[in-house]
């Protein structure tokens, strides 16, 4: 892997329901590319729009943090 890969993503989504959001685009985006628009909202929540293995980290990285700070 020749991206840098960090453990979060940029922008740290606030509030339960945009940290769930986020590791819901961030899951679909494991799968596959995301449409327009789903791509869009993964932009404004973390700040970029991650490679697959990214996403990966990302995801894990985010259901940590929302466990960890109980937003569950």
């Amino acid at each position: 892997m020749s991206e840098k890969t960090t453990t979060l993503p940029n922008k740290i989504p606030i509030g339960r329901e945009q940290v769930e959001r986020a590791i819901t685009l961030l899951g679909n985006r494991v799968k596959s590319d995301l449409q327009t628009k789903a791509r869009q909202e993964l932009v404004e929540l973390i700040g970029a729009y991650p490679s697959v293995e990214q996403a990966a980290i990302w995801k894990s990285s985010l259901k940590s943090l929302k466990q960890k700070d109980n937003l569950s």
